[in-house]
């Protein structure tokens, strides 16, 4: 009986200590949980692409070119084009309507001197019909390039002669017999133009040789290569300010301007930014053209605002983009990161090797990562499947370790902790 008594004390005895003991072990880990949460946040993909955007000057060495008689000026070039000593850049008329019919009459006698080649026998007795199909791809294939890449100066000598072998190819796979009638036509319509037509009263000639351009700003006299790097902040936005205003050149004799020098400098007011430094080579775009120019940094000078910086970038390209206008809205484009997020705060360091703490389950464990790309108060860390690196999606710890956190790092990786950036 006694011994049947002291049995169940007995067991009640170790289900108390039992029960007290599981609630001890649940009430750490509560507190443990409740008071000792860490600060983190999870890796995740981040893409950056810092473009500098502003407002670009254009300076080359320029020359006006001027006529002081009265009329209505017809440009015989394309903007940028190349041109001669003595060469007549712009032909002088009496009306809009004498410009008009004369740019016709220019028109149809082109068209009219390609047909007659293309059904001549000397021309379409000696091909074949395989050849001048590769060449009307070819030429295709140089439009769209041309097209693609501004470079409208040659678009229209490509588009010339795509069109002479066309008419050449119709002759020879017999889908015309000839081109009598449609010559005929424009022979007649070249006669009636002639009558409307007044000869150009007046030619200008480019002064010198070099590339012209059919307008003028104001700014030709004033702005120069030379003293391109000596213009601050203020007197640069003088000249994008009065790009902007509307310009009255009624009373101007200017008909265009000359350069010797296809290159040019680029002038602008930027955000002061590391990655634009002395001798960078960079690349930049319009946003009036598709085209990637590279540019040389020239020179970088503080600003005289706060953040700002002055710029002078060189570049040897020249297309009609580029001579369009005095100003144009521009970017400085760098490459695309893309990589996982870590703030500044978080990065600790293993010796030299730069790393973050990561929780796995209840373990804190260091990681290390690859920087790819640094912000002000972040950098990107190269996205990988190595399992010794910062992974996507992990929990980075951003909070300083504890002492027991410390103890547990260091007998897990025999390593110390030290903090920096």
């Amino acid at each position: 009986m006694r011994s049947g008594v002291f049995n169940n004390i007995t067991a009640k005895v170790l289900i108390l200590l039992i029960t007290a003991l599981l609630l001890t072990m649940v009430g750490s880990q509560a507190y443990r949980i409740l008071n000792d949460r860490h600060d983190t946040q999870e890796a995740v993909l981040y893409s950056i692409n810092e473009d500098i955007d502003f407002q670009g000057v254009i300076v080359r060495d320029e020359t006006p070119v001027t006529y002081s008689g009265g009329g209505v000026v017809s440009y015989s070039y394309s903007d940028g084009s190349k041109v001669s000593t003595g060469n007549a850049v712009a032909q002088i008329f009496d009306s809009e309507e004498a410009v008009s019919a004369a740019r016709r009459l220019e028109q149809v006698e082109e068209e009219i001197a390609q047909l007659k080649r293309a059904q001549n026998p000397g021309t379409t007795d000696y091909v074949q019909p395989e050849s001048i199909s590769g060449k009307i791809d070819d030429y295709y294939k140089q439009l769209l390039s041309y097209k693609n890449e501004g470079e409208f100066e040659n678009f229209s000598g490509v588009k010339s002669d795509m069109s002479l072998v066309m008419n050449i190819y119709n002759i020879i796979s017999g889908i015309s017999s000839d081109y009598d009638s449609k010559i005929a036509e424009l022979q007649q319509e070249e006669i009636q133009l002639k009558s409307q037509t007044d000869k150009a009263k007046d030619t200008v000639a480019a002064p010198q040789t070099g590339y012209f351009v059919s307008y003028c700003d104001g700014f030709e006299d004033k702005l120069n290569k030379q003293n391109a790097e000596k213009l601050d902040e203020s007197e640069i936005n003088d000249i994008v300010n009065s790009a902007a205003a509307p310009q009255d050149n009624t009373n101007s004799n200017y008909v265009g301007k000359m350069f010797t020098d296809y290159s040019c400098y680029i002038v602008g007011v930027i955000d002061t930014d590391s990655r634009v430094a002395q001798d960078a080579n960079l690349q930049l775009t319009l946003d009036s053209s598709d085209t990637v120019y590279n540019v040389t940094v020239e020179s970088v000078k503080k600003a005289d605002s706060e953040g700002k910086s002055v710029v002078v970038l060189s570049c040897d390209s020249l297309d009609e983009a580029l001579v369009g206008r005095r100003v144009q809205s521009m970017q400085l484009i760098f490459d695309e990161y893309q990589g996982l997020k870590v703030p500044r705060s978080a990065i600790r360091f293993q010796g030299d090797q730069k790393g973050v703490y990561v929780i796995l389950g209840q373990d804190i464990t260091f990681k290390k990562i690859d920087v790819i790309y640094e912000g002000s108060d972040f950098v990107l860390s190269r996205n990988t499947s190595d399992e010794d690196c910062l992974l996507l999606y992990d929990q980075i710890l951003l909070e300083v370790v504890s002492e027991q956190d410390v103890q547990r790092s260091e007998s897990s990786s025999g390593s110390d902790i030290s903090r920096g950036a």
